[in-house]
């Protein structure tokens, strides 16, 4: 039987055309079929209409930081919620444990950091207190009791008068006059310390070279936001060899990892003026860098991997890195991602997501004791093996028996399709200890460049994306390497400035400037305890 053609579109309706057909079809009395017609367009409509209201809501609802399963089900406002419950691989349900409250004496304050500066300031009796109420003696000192409180020296602008002096000789006319010393930027009008923090805190703190300008205006200083600007190029140009480095050592072997965001380019030449770069972020263990590159498309991933594409490189699904398994590489998936559309799913009341979130929750509990075990590599793969292994074989077979009855275009269909798709490369994990089960490091590095796209909005040009992306290179290596960056690109860019010689910019990296300056870690220093500790670097 044919299906009669709809009155109108359910999602744009034409009143005219509505009013046209019902006149034709009374004229006509066909009542029946009016009825029937107007029946199934309100149905439609109102259908549309609740998957709208279920979307806006889930869009509305405030989200957790964490997408885990407990998280998830204190979210939810359904019933069902409140009984669902994280089942292990063993079938055991194993209750959430309860933080221990504080009870009785308050322990006190935490003590401060050890390695900072200790500045006395004697707290004195009054002299009128320093008598004896009884016998009229003077008291003496017995004891002072320490109290300490961190406190912070504001920065303070100054100038610096540089004298070059001017020498003569008395027998003749001989001058000879000092030569300036080198600066970052030649006979300019800024200081080097000066351009390194205003690059610190526009790469670190995330704060604007026009705010910066307006903080040092309130001081009574006026510095224009081009002057600063150009300072801070001069600056990242500086050390731009040293991020050349870097990048060198993420792409030498081990376990790669990427993924990518965009980045705002404002271009004179580009339709609305600004257009959109992408910016990759790479890790490879504790080296972190950064690659700009005007279009994120798989030539942009070549240029960065070079010729040796027959590697093990995880990321999210795009079918950008798809070439990758062409090659006789291998992507490894990321399991935050086949989580998160069930996630989705879930909080738009769907039980059958949240059984989904309760197979996945095992996995990542694995991995947890592992972190807390501290598991070598070999150590990961075999407890893996054991817990992970059966984990995945009861998702597998949840989701071949729901697969097929799911609509696939609705957001738990779109859930069990990724899963399905993925599969091959989400078990990759299983069988080697050094792939990580998500890609949230990268995700977490890429937040320090978000953070500030949302605050200095764009860069200049396709030049500006490769400085962010060698200043982010520095400052993400040196979190990753546990070193303060701020104090790290003040160290380098004075020993570069100081004429350091090209041939020795390897010493520069984060993991040699370290055994050389341990006053820069900002770990445990008790990891810190090398035998043969190299002399410190020439200032």
């Amino acid at each position: 039987m044919q299906t009669a053609p709809p009155i109108t579109s359910p999602y744009a309706p034409d009143l005219a055309k509505v009013r046209a057909w019902l006149e034709q079809m009374v004229r006509a009395v066909k009542f029946v079929e009016l009825v029937a017609a107007v029946l199934s367009l309100i149905t439609r409509m109102a259908s549309i209409n609740a998957e709208l209201t279920k979307q806006l809501g889930n869009l509305r609802l405030r989200r957790p930081r964490s997408e885990t399963l407990a998280r998830v089900q204190d979210q939810l406002l359904f019933v069902f919620a409140s009984a669902a419950i994280v089942t292990t691989s063993d079938g055991e349900q194993p209750q959430r444990e309860k933080t221990k409250r504080r009870r009785g004496i308050h322990p006190g304050r935490g003590k401060l950091p050890a390695q900072l500066e200790r500045v006395e300031v004697v707290n004195s009796v009054p002299k009128d207190k320093r008598i004896c109420p009884l016998c009229g003696t003077p008291m003496k000192t017995i004891a002072h009791s320490v109290c300490e409180i961190l406190d912070v020296r504001p920065a303070q602008v100054f100038v610096t008068q540089r004298l070059d002096e001017t020498v003569a000789c008395p027998n003749d006319d001989t001058i000879v006059s000092a030569e300036p010393p080198p600066q970052i930027v030649e006979r300019g009008k800024l200081g080097d310390r000066m351009l390194v923090e205003a690059t610190c805190n526009k790469y670190i703190e995330h704060l604007p070279v026009e705010r910066q300008c307006l903080h040092f205006a309130r001081e009574g200083v006026e510095i224009a936001p081009q002057t600063l600007g150009r300072g801070v190029n001069a600056t990242i140009d500086l050390l731009m060899p040293v991020a050349k480095l870097i990048e060198a050592q993420t792409r030498g072997p081990g376990h790669l990892a990427t993924d990518a965001t965009g980045l705002p380019i404002l271009d004179p030449k580009a339709p609305t003026g600004i257009r959109t770069g992408a910016m990759w972020c790479w890790t490879n263990a504790r080296w972190v860098s950064f690659f700009y590159s005007p279009h994120g498309d798989a030539d942009s991933v070549r240029r960065f991997m070079g010729k040796d594409l027959a590697r093990t490189v995880q990321c999210d699904g795009t079918s950008v890195t798809a070439f990758l398994e062409r090659s006789g590489g291998k992507r490894p998936g990321c399991w935050a991602h086949g989580r998160r559309r069930l996630v989705e799913s879930a909080r738009q009341g769907d039980t059958l997501a949240l059984e989904g979130l309760r197979l996945i929750a095992p996995l990542f509990a694995v991995e947890r004791e592992s972190s807390l075990a501290g598991d070598t590599a070999d150590q990961r793969r075999a407890r893996r093996r054991e817990r992970s292994r059966p984990i995945l074989d009861k998702l597998q077979a949840w989701l071949e028996e729901h697969r097929g009855l799911i609509p696939p275009k609705i957001p738990l269909g779109r859930a069990l399709g990724y899963l399905h798709r993925q599969w091959h490369r989400l078990i990759l994990f299983v069988d080697d200890g050094n792939i990580e089960l998500t890609n949230n490091r990268r995700e977490r590095e890429l937040r320090r460049l978000v953070l500030g796209r949302r605050n200095w909005l764009f860069t200049w040009l396709d030049e500006g994306g490769e400085r962010t992306a060698a200043i982010l290179s520095l400052i993400g290596t040196c979190i990753a390497h546990d070193i303060n960056p701020r104090a790290y690109l003040h160290l380098i860019a004075k020993l570069i400035v100081a004429g350091w010689h090209h041939d020795n910019l390897r010493d520069l990296l984060p993991d040699r400037i370290l055994a050389a300056h341990p006053d820069l870690y900002v770990g445990d220093h008790s990891a810190l305890a090398p035998a043969d500790v190299p002399p410190r670097l020439p200032a």
